[in-house]
């Protein structure tokens, strides 16, 4: 996820009346809008094709109790489509036809007409991505515990398909995101980016971060690059004992940009310790940052070419709205986001349109 400068606070409150399945709506431009909503719904993952279509998975809710699983394709409305036969958790595409679903011990392929399921014998899958011709999985990624952790170790395995083989790959840092050609992640206790040059991965040099505390610990969660310029924008925490009781470890967010070379950082006390933040391109030089938000749900910065913007996701009156996966238009700078309530339900599919 993203980087930033100083920007003037522009959080910017929207309200949709919750029904029970909200109507389609054309997201207007230039701001973020619910495109479609649903009570019984909970929205997990989001991938969107170059071709435009946005596929959504997570579970809708049975009238009998209990829940299944649930794919929807669409752009400007949505409609449920036949999925893969599995909870899909996890979403990445490269084309219209070539659309990969991961569940728990199965994953599939869309060939632009049916699903083609095999067996996934490997760990739990947290993060999928297709860039080029690699399609690359984070597995079994561990997130810094909300009351901190003394001795906490970053732990993540990365794979990338070759053929019909699933490759577990060397890395020289614990990715944790991955966007391009590049990983966010940490070595040794610290945050730290590698650069995949088509044949391994190679650690990139990074500024020391500032306010450096005694025991201090670091972690890049997530990087977006900016495909016109090569801009680099990634999002992490930084994290400390300060021995209090009920909080162990204080902690702040940081946020880097720039290129190989001239890094600009900025750590922001405000947000604290933000383990699953998560970014993506804005397709227009810059990022989009989605946090978890301390009154709840989510919210979001947007990392301009020369400032940083916060706000606040559309949601229903006196609902949190918890964003759980953010996905580009290739080529596009439509962005899309998927979420729910924190305990489930009230399911939503966010786009911001250029």
């Amino acid at each position: 996820m993203g980087v930033l400068l100083r920007g003037t606070a522009a959080a910017v409150a929207f309200f949709v009346t919750a029904v029970p399945a909200a109507a389609d709506a054309v997201a207007p431009t230039g701001q973020w809008s619910v495109v479609h909503a649903d009570l019984r719904d909970s929205y997990d993952a989001v991938t969107v094709t170059p071709g435009g279509a946005a596929w959504v998975a997570g579970t809708r809710r049975r009238g009998a109790g209990g829940t299944e699983s649930l794919l929807l394709k669409g752009r400007t409305t949505f409609k449920r489509v036949t999925g893969p036969g599995f909870r899909v958790k996890r979403l990445t595409s490269a084309s219209d036809t070539r659309v990969w679903a991961f569940g728990a011990s199965r994953y599939a392929r869309w060939d632009g007409k049916r699903w083609q399921v095999k067996r996934w014998p490997y760990g739990r899958v947290d993060r999928a991505y297709s860039s080029g011709r690699n399609l690359w999985v984070i597995e079994n990624a561990n997130a810094f515990p909300a009351n901190g952790g003394a001795g906490w170790k970053a732990q993540s395995t990365l794979r990338r398909l070759v053929g019909s083989v699933w490759r577990k790959v060397k890395t020289p840092i614990v990715i944790k995101g991955l966007d391009g050609a590049w990983a966010a992640g940490s070595v040794r206790g610290r945050a730290a980016l590698a650069r995949w040059t088509g044949t391994a991965w190679r650690a990139v040099a990074l500024p020391v971060i500032p306010s450096a505390h005694s025991g201090q610990i670091s972690e890049l969660t997530d990087v977006a690059i900016d495909g016109e310029t090569g801009r680099v924008m990634a999002v992490g925490w930084v994290a400390w004992p300060c021995g209090g009781a009920k909080h162990p470890f204080c902690g702040e967010t940081f946020l880097l940009s720039g290129y190989v070379g001239g890094w600009n950082v900025e750590v922001r006390a405000e947000l604290g310790i933000q383990p699953r933040a998560q970014a993506e391109p804005d397709g227009r030089g810059g990022a989009w940052i989605v946090y978890d938000a301390k009154g709840g749900g989510s919210a979001y910065l947007h990392i301009g070419v020369d400032s940083v913007e916060p706000g606040a996701f559309p949601a229903p009156s006196n609902k949190n709205a918890s964003v759980r996966d953010l996905a580009i238009q290739p080529e596009s700078g439509s962005v899309w986001a998927v979420g729910a309530a924190p305990s489930g339900g009230n399911g939503s599919i966010w786009a911001f349109v250029r």
